[in-house]
């Protein structure tokens, strides 16, 4: 049985983050795909729009860390193990 534990207010303020900087990339998108930009405003706002995708793949990883999992063992006892299955030490709940 897994049950997915979050910390609450740390993973809110990193979404209105996530959202604000996927906004500004989408932004960044469209205006590159309206094609009304020279070479050189179109290679900035490429750039811009690589460092945004940066940035929203390191607050993803980051909200995947602050994630954990808990897991029943055969003995009924649970245990929280971190996002990708590594279990974290002294966490074990009975």
């Amino acid at each position: 049985m897994i049950f997915l534990v979050t910390v609450g207010i740390a993973v809110n303020m990193a979404k209105v983050k996530f959202e604000e900087i996927l906004k500004r990339l989408e932004d960044i998108v469209e205006r590159i795909e309206n094609g009304d930009l020279s070479l050189d405003e179109t290679l900035s706002e490429y750039e811009n729009g690589v460092k945004l995708y940066k940035k929203c793949v390191s607050l993803l990883d980051d909200a995947e860390k602050k994630i954990q999992v808990l897991v029943k063992d055969e003995e009924g006892t649970l245990h929280i193990k971190d996002f990708d299955g590594a279990a974290a030490k002294g966490n074990e709940i009975e």
